[in-house]
């Protein structure tokens, strides 16, 4: 299974794969982000963890 978080970025918002520091996809606001979240990964078994502004976790998607 693929992880993946959700956190704040210079643009806005970004989903980074587990281990890369490099962005799979970038979006200026959240909800617009889990919205192409939800596309990247669909039928694949994946989680997706969201974070706040500040960094702490906030909620465990799948």
């Amino acid at each position: 299974m693929n992880s993946y978080r959700i956190m704040k970025s210079k643009i806005g918002w970004a989903l980074f794969k587990n281990g890369s520091v490099k962005p799979s996809a970038e979006a200026p606001t959240k909800e617009g982000l889990v919205k192409v979240t939800a596309s990247l990964i669909a039928g694949k078994a994946a989680s997706v963890k969201v974070h706040n502004e500040n960094g702490s976790f906030q909620e465990l998607r799948f």
